[in-house]
């Protein structure tokens, strides 16, 4: 279920320990004894999608620049165990490859006598992404990594890198070179039979944005903006974070020495500076009414709910209730602010948006009027969306979990979820191999836990960090490590889950560059050894 397994290699140039994945012959996040680097997605715009015109004489020739032109296409038989193959057709025009109306439900929006294509950088011819992590690997500076993040091609990430002195930040992969007529800046289909919305190579790596030793010492992201551009240099319209960060940023100012057990607690940190942002917005007006209410009456339960977060500091604690109330109260209030003019749509959102929410009960640009409830004779107030909301979330966990708001557990329905690609929805199958566990955190803490936000179980923990990484270049050795699962890929194997009730305690496991050490605190010995 984890992607990531922890390894050790050994190169010509020293040894290098940390994170990979199977089939990858490098470390992707680890350390060397020289040098430290990690990556997080930036998020860039490294996709678009065009529509192409097909030649209505000819459904195999679109439409380009310089008139029609052939697609290109070649038969995919796909195997299938007890049944007959398939044949699949597939086809690419010059901008990319053609995708089916039935994904994404493009064929709802592609216009008739066209089909849809995608452009992405990943699809160059010439992927090099493997040599670049062989570079970073034998790096023995930041400036030689940040040279070899130069073959890096996609996906885009923030490779941050630390030695013994300095610390950086550079966007490795390639980002596409727009031009400044495109007519949907890459955020919509455009017509790909136009000249000024196809890309025109990439740009640049040393235009990819670059941190080199900052005033104060400190490098960090959090899957946040790193550059704002205007297009066609920008780097996305979309960005990853945009609270999390906060919540960092105030952690590394508020020492002026970092420590190895400093960071492991910024990792670990479960403040939610989004729940301190809105439950004071949101709830503002019925904090403390002092209305009676009668045991067992929604008025009670409210008013219940509300001395609960009250006196809560924000914490997303598996043991409390309180982030359960809230994170459901957010949920029911998104969807009661949106649903009358998305209509089906808003079931699409269900996960909160920290920064509309903000945005209306603040009333920015007059974003209020999301209250007011249109098919409704009345104008709703905000103050009534937020008790009506709050109303239908109690009836949801009242429904859900049906017992007394103080004995409920944020980890109950915050499971980690690490569920088998194959057979995880097979039976009792299921049971054997998919994996969960109670955590902490939530979708807005530096401890990330990000849910859906819908379906039966809306706050499954089904997004966050599978590794966790601590160097401490003043001491090597006492660098630490874990993943979220365990180190084998075999159900029946003891070592299938045994490091995740370390992760989830937010414990770690030593690791060391010196391979006697290694070999002497191992567990066991698997030799691979190829046939002669």
């Amino acid at each position: 279920p984890s992607i990531w397994y922890l390894a050790r290699l050994e190169l010509a140039t020293g040894g290098v320990i940390g994170g990979t994945v199977p089939g990858a012959p490098a470390v992707l996040v680890g350390r060397s004894e020289r040098l430290g680097w990690a990556m997080t997605s930036s998020y860039a715009d490294d996709q678009d999608v065009y529509f192409e015109k097909l030649n209505p004489n000819n459904p195999e020739e679109v439409m380009t620049p310089k008139g029609w032109r052939p697609l290109a296409s070649r038969q995919s038989i796909i195997s299938i165990k007890d049944a007959d193959p398939v044949t699949a057709t597939l086809r690419w025009s010059e901008n990319g490859p053609i995708l089916p109306g039935s994904h994404y439900n493009l064929g709802a929006v592609t216009p008739r006598g066209h089909v849809a294509s995608v452009s992405w950088t990943a699809f160059g011819t010439q992927d090099t992404s493997a040599q670049a992590m062989f570079g970073i690997m034998r790096a023995g500076t930041i400036d030689e990594a940040i040279a070899a993040g130069e073959d890096f091609a996609a996906p885009p990430q923030n490779l941050t890198l630390v030695d013994r002195e300095r610390v950086a930040m550079k966007v490795i992969g390639q980002l596409p070179r727009r031009a400044a007529r495109h007519q949907t800046k890459g955020r919509m289909p455009a017509p790909g039979w136009l000249a000024e919305n196809r890309w025109q190579g990439s740009l640049p790596y040393k235009s990819n944005p670059a941190f080199l030793d900052p005033e104060g010492g400190i490098i960090g992201n959090t899957n946040n903006k790193v550059i704002d551009r205007p297009f066609p240099l920008h780097m996305s319209f979309r960005w990853g974070d945009t609270q999390r960060v906060q919540r960092w940023e105030r952690l590394m100012q508020t020492r002026e020495v970092h420590t190895r057990e400093s960071f492991i607690e910024a990792q670990l940190d479960t403040v939610s500076v989004t729940a301190r942002t809105l439950l004071p917005l949101v709830a503002r007006d019925l904090w403390f009414t002092g209305e009676a209410a009668a045991e067992g009456t929604p008025e009670r339960r409210r008013r219940d709910a509300l001395n609960l977060l009250a006196g809560w500091n924000g914490e997303m604690n598996e043991h409390l209730p309180e982030p359960l109330i809230y994170m459901a109260w957010m949920r029911e209030l998104q969807d009661r602010l949106v649903r009358d003019e998305l209509g089906t749509l808003a079931d699409r959102f269900r996960r909160p948006r920290p920064i509309f929410l903000e945005r209306v009960y603040r009333d920015i640009d007059g974003a209020s009027a999301w209250c007011d409830i249109i098919q409704s004779a009345a104008r709703e107030t905000c103050t009534d969306i937020a008790r009506l909301s709050l109303d239908d979330a109690l009836v949801w966990i009242d429904e859900t979990y049906g017992q007394a708001l103080e004995s409920l557990r944020w980890g109950d329905a915050h499971q980690a979820t690490h569920n088998h690609p194959v057979l995880g929805e097979v039976g009792w199958f299921s049971w054997l191999v998919n994996i969960r566990q109670s955590t902490s955190g939530g979708d807005n803490t530096l401890l990330r836990g990000l849910t859906l936000g819908k379906g039966p179980e809306p706050f499954l923990n089904t997004h966050g960090a599978g590794y966790r990484g601590v160097y401490d270049f003043s001491d090597p050795d006492s660098s630490v490590f874990v993943i979220s699962t365990g180190q084998s890929g075999h159900p029946l194997s003891r070592h299938y889950d045994d490091l995740g009730e370390l992760w989830r305690r937010g414990e770690y496991i030593p690791m060391t560059l010196d391979p006697n050490l290694a070999r002497a605190g191992a567990v066991g010995i698997i030799n691979l050894i190829p046939p002669k």
